[in-house]
Formats: structure tokens, sequence, C-alpha cells
């Protein structure tokens, strides 16, 4: 495996875990406070996290070059628990993903309330965990400088967070045009332009909340970490961080604010439209932000 490839995997299973655990805190705090009114927000983001999930085992097995050869090699990230990094990211992953999967079936077949509920706690602690735990396992790692701070797993649960509302926002109406008899509430909200700009309402002024927030501790992780000259010198990694800043962030920003105004208006269709062009820059910049600090990284030593 070329060194770029194993670049770009390890960019994505990073951006990967840190959506499986922002998406499920997403679905977490919806569940606890808002409880059947964003339902459907909920569900959405429950079921982001079981997509993620699966989707960051595959690329960690694509990681191992001697799955070919072992197909079960990946069972000693288990038994190393809890003297090895990798193995305790490998548990809370697995304990996520039975969390998300049952919240998935208990918010499709209306489970009871109060089991969701406890989930729902359950489920916000491994979120967290397996958010934060990406910043920490760059700590971690050998040389790389540049990841020694206490801000990157902060960093990394923020930009998580914001992501997994990104994409529960998004798999709502893909489940909708998808698989709309197994997904009758999804096709119903979206098909039901007031209501999605009545939710859309609700989670943008939280948006930017997580927008200022990560701006905040990215500045505060960048401007801090060593040798941060390679970050702001106009070099070809730099522009990788300007566009992280730019399209992850400020646009999106800027596009919620207008979304504001739009909806006040009763342009509906708009609202919407521009709400999910946001979301999608908002998942392109938390994959170029875990590209820079990972390639940073390896840069500084």
């Amino acid at each position: 495996m070329s060194e770029l490839t194993w670049d770009i995997l390890m960019v994505i299973y990073l951006f990967l875990g840190g959506l499986a655990g922002g998406s499920y805190i997403i679905s977490a705090l919806v569940d606890l406070f808002k409880g059947e009114k964003y339902k459907v927000l909920s569900k959405s983001a429950a079921l982001t996290s079981v997509v993620a999930i699966i989707a960051s085992i595959v690329v960690l097995l694509l990681e191992i070059k001697r799955f070919k050869v072992q197909p079960l090699v990946f069972l000693f990230a288990y038994v190393r628990f809890p003297y090895s990094m990798v193995s305790v990211g490998t548990w809370i992953l697995t304990a996520l993903l039975v969390v998300s999967v049952v919240s998935v079936l208990l918010g499709y077949l209306d489970g009871n309330v109060l089991l969701r509920k406890i989930m729902a706690v359950v489920g916000f602690i491994l979120g967290l965990s397996t958010a934060a735990y990406t910043g920490i396992l760059l700590s971690f790692a050998r040389g790389g400088a540049f990841w020694f701070s206490g801000f990157l797993p902060w960093l990394f649960i923020l930009s998580g967070v914001l992501t997994g509302l990104a994409f529960s926002m998004l798999m709502i109406p893909v489940a909708a045009w998808v698989m709309p008899k197994a997904f009758g509430d999804f096709k119903a909200l979206w098909d039901s332009t007031t209501d999605f700009v009545h939710m859309i309402e609700y989670t943008d002024k939280y948006a930017q909340v997580l927008i200022g927030l990560e701006t905040i501790v990215m500045l505060l992780y960048f401007i801090t970490a060593p040798s941060n000259s390679i970050i702001w010198s106009g070099s070809w990694i730099s522009l990788v961080f300007y566009a992280y800043v730019i399209l992850g962030l400020l646009i999106p920003l800027a596009i919620s604010y207008y979304v504001s105004k739009l909806a006040s208006k009763g342009s509906h269709t708009m609202s919407i439209y521009l709400t999910l062009f946001a979301s999608a820059l908002a998942l392109f910049g938390g994959v170029l932000l875990r590209y820079v600090v990972l390639i940073a990284g390896q840069l500084i030593h």
C-alpha cells in the first residue's frame, strides 16, 4: 500500500470515527430533550452513526495489509485492551455500534420510551468517547509533535458533532427517496416543507454555535501547535487549511444566517436546498480538517 493511499484511508477513518460519535451525540440529545417533536432527526442521526461505524470498519480492514492473508487479524485489536489505544477505540466503537443499532430498531419499531432514553444516555457517553478517541489516537502516535495538544480531541469532538448534524440532515431526504415505504416518517417530513423548515430553524441555531466553538478551538489548536508556521506560511498544506476554514466553516455559517431570513419570508424550498448544500460543505470541511492535521503532523517533528 502506497503512503498516499494510507494517508487517504487514515483521513477517511478519522473522519468516519468523528462522524459516528458526533451523529449519535445528536441523536441522544434530541431523544433526551426534544422527545417526539424531532423524532425523525433522532432516528436519522442514529442511522448515520450505524452507517459511519460500518464504513469505518471497512476502511480499517483495508488499512490492515495482512487482512487478505490472515482474515481474523483484526481480532487482535480486542485482546490488548486496555493497554493499546487501538484496542480501547475498537471496544468503544463496537459498543457504540450495538447501541446505535438498538436505537435504530427502537425508533423504527416505536419501542419503549424509557429504554430509548437509557440507550441515549449510554450512547451519548460512547459517542463522546468515539469522537474524542480519534484525536487522542493521534496524540499517542509516535513522532508528530504537532499532535501533542489537549485541544485536538476537543476539536475533533466539535467537528464530529457538526458533521454528524450535517449528515443527519442529508440522510432524511436520501432515506425518503431511496426507501420511502421503510422510512415513511422521513418521507412525510421531507414532503412537508413547512415542518422541514421548522426543523431547520431549530437545528441552525445549534449549528451556528458549533461552528463558532469549532472555530475558537481550531484557532487555539493551530496557534499553540509546535512549528505552526506551516499552517500560515502559504504552503500547499496551508491552502488546504484555508479551504477548510472557508468551505467548512465560514460559508456554512453565512448560509445558515441567510436561511433564517429566507425562512421568515416563506421561501421554504430555497431554505431547504441551501441548508442541504451547507451540510455538504460542512462534511467536506470535516474531511479537510483531518487531512490538514494528519499531514501537518507528519511534516512537523
